[in-house]
């Protein structure tokens, strides 16, 4: 058992959260299938996770209760927030990066789905795209087509200055605390990703507001542990580089599906996405980044081609990191 709570579908607690979005029926994205919310077998107890490391070790060791099956925390589990919470959870901030990979940008553009209230073309960049890429790219097209990801979404900066005031694109729900993604496909990273983070983060007024830093480098490192702990290296220094209180999360690679071609890297298939896990993990705690591993949440999962995964799964891994922000303290 993943929990000791039973579940019961079709819930009114959550059945309204994504319904309205954009895209909802084009997309034949339910609440139910991505979420099921949990019923205590105890009336007492609360299923959902208390503490933000009890959170982060529920998420990292759930499971399904069948295949495609809604995903569910280990002993207590996560809430699904409505986009009104969510801006609550994130105002509190002063900024917050997503760094690293496609796991990273995936995660980011899921991020920007739920802000935008849009399923079809949420984490995309609609005011740079034909309508010709408008039709190839929606709904889970977004992060399933490499040519879609072209398009993806890189600031809330470059979504506010495009948004539905001339119709370009979905306007964010709220838009007070600045975001971003940030790519990293090399150690030391490129420059212009230094500048990018420090212009983002190291100029804010309140140093005691949190900046929280999302980091992935699993796939951009090959699942190479000396790569991706050089790359660790770096990035807590540049967050301690801020003298800004900048909580870190490191994010473990999913697992590959069950259609993964065995020609295609890494050879060794999960075991290679496991091991980095269980070597990473010590190794990200101990520079003071929590750590959070998305292998379960997609060893169950459908898979295009064993390495992408829909747009269910991206907005599952969004709310898990928007649970971990809910969960930090900003005093």
């Amino acid at each position: 058992m993943y929990s000791s709570f039973c579940l019961i579908k079709n819930s009114c607690a959550v059945c309204s959260a994504i319904k309205h979005f954009a895209g909802s029926r084009e997309c034949g994205i339910l609440q139910e299938d991505v979420y099921t919310a949990p019923w205590p077998l105890d009336p007492k107890v609360s299923p959902f996770c208390g503490k933000r490391a009890g959170l982060l070790e529920a998420l990292s060791g759930g499971g399904r209760y069948g295949f495609d099956e809604p995903f569910v925390g280990k002993d207590c589990t996560y809430r699904w927030f409505s986009t009104p919470e969510i801006c609550m959870i994130i105002e509190r901030f002063n900024a917050i990066t997503f760094v690293g990979d496609d796991i990273a940008q995936s995660v980011y553009s899921a991020f920007n789905i739920l802000l935008r209230e849009d399923l079809a073309l949420g984490g995309l960049q609609q005011w740079t795209m034909s309508d010709e890429d408008k039709a190839k790219c929606r709904c889970h097209n977004q992060f399933l087509d490499i040519e879609c990801q072209r398009f993806a979404v890189k600031s809330s900066d470059d979504v506010k200055k495009n948004d539905s005031g001339d119709r370009k694109g979905s306007p964010y729900f709220c838009d007070y605390v600045p975001h971003e993604f940030i790519s990293v496909n090399s150690v030391p990273t490129s420059p212009a990703s230094q500048t990018n983070y420090e212009d983002l983060t190291y100029g804010k007024s309140n140093p005691w507001q949190p900046s929280p830093m999302i980091f992935s480098f699993g796939h951009g490192s090959a699942f190479d542990t000396g790569i991706a702990t050089r790359a660790i290296d770096e990035w807590s220094t540049l967050a301690t580089g801020a003298e800004r209180n900048i909580p870190m999360l490191f994010i473990s690679p999913p697992a590959f599906g069950i259609n993964k071609a065995p020609s295609s890297a890494p050879r060794t298939g999960n075991l290679a996405a496991w091991n980095f896990h269980t070597e990473m993990a010590p190794v990200a705690k101990e520079k003071h980044f929590d750590v959070l591993s998305l292998y379960n949440l997609t060893l169950q999962a459908s898979s295009v081609d064993g390495e992408r995964f829909g747009e269910e799964v991206a907005l599952v891994q969004a709310m898990m990191i928007i649970n971990w922000l809910s969960k930090l303290e900003t005093s």
